[in-house]
């Protein structure tokens, strides 16, 4: 396996991960139009811990072997804007990494 095919992957794995990325920011804005939450209201954590609670046993987890500070930092960001935000830029970098590894054939 060769870096150029390997980046390929990552090319077509950041692009393909899109579709998911934008079911979830439709559902993020179907709870706020929905509930009473609001854009800034709906976390991270409250998407979790309402909508996925089977992934809570594994956020439980995640706070046993991290600073219990930084998670609570990330997973209060509001769902709806690190969604978009994530779905844009690894779209963005997906066919960045396509064009050139096409264009310049990365050789190491």
């Amino acid at each position: 396996m060769t870096i150029n095919s390997f980046l390929r992957g990552i090319g077509h794995f950041c692009i393909w991960i899109t579709p998911l990325q934008i079911f979830f920011f439709a559902w993020g804005v179907w709870i706020t139009i929905a509930t009473d939450y609001t854009i800034g209201t709906l976390s991270i954590l409250e998407f979790y811990a309402n909508y996925f609670a089977f992934i809570m046993p594994i956020i439980d987890w995640l706070y046993t072997w991290f600073w219990n500070a930084y998670l609570d930092l990330i997973l209060s960001f509001p769902l709806i804007i690190v969604v978009s935000l994530k779905g844009t830029f690894s779209t963005w970098l997906g066919f960045w990494i396509l064009k050139k590894v096409k264009k310049e054939g990365v050789a190491y």
